[in-house]
């Protein structure tokens, strides 16, 4: 962050702990949450603007899936989201198996694709048979 031009202060040292401190995924509200649980005096809108600042730095990503708000996760961790349209779950796939999509794309349509972090729409095997 320091490199990016951010200073470290003691609120964006609790929120990049909570962010830290999760296992997956996470939304600014339960991010809110979470830092709020810890240290009652940080706003809300103190922990959006830092999850803005270090997405416009690429330390993190931000993704929209949907209606509901964006999800962020740390930018080291390269994969691609698999959504499905009908019931909203989401499954991440390593960012390697969609590498050698990328160099196809890229020769047959002369277009670099970044697959390091996207989500594709579909629908997942217990939506297309539920007997599955």
């Amino acid at each position: 962050m320091r490199q990016g031009g951010l200073r470290i202060t003691s609120s964006r040292r609790i929120i990049t702990e909570q962010l830290l401190a999760t296992d997956d995924h996470v939304t600014g509200p339960a991010l809110a949450e979470r830092v709020k649980q810890v240290a009652p005096e940080i706003d809300q809108s103190t922990v959006y603007r830092f999850l803005d600042s270090v997405a416009a730095l690429g330390l993190t990503v931000q993704r929209h899936f949907g209606d509901g708000p964006a999800v962020h996760h740390l930018a080291d961790d390269a994969h691609v989201h698999l959504r499905c349209s009908e019931c909203g779950s989401v499954t991440e796939v390593p960012h390697a198996e969609f590498v050698s999509m990328a160099a196809e794309v890229a020769r047959r349509y002369r277009f670099e694709m970044r697959p390091a972090h996207f989500a594709v729409d579909g629908t997942c095997a217990t939506c297309t048979d539920p007997a599955h």
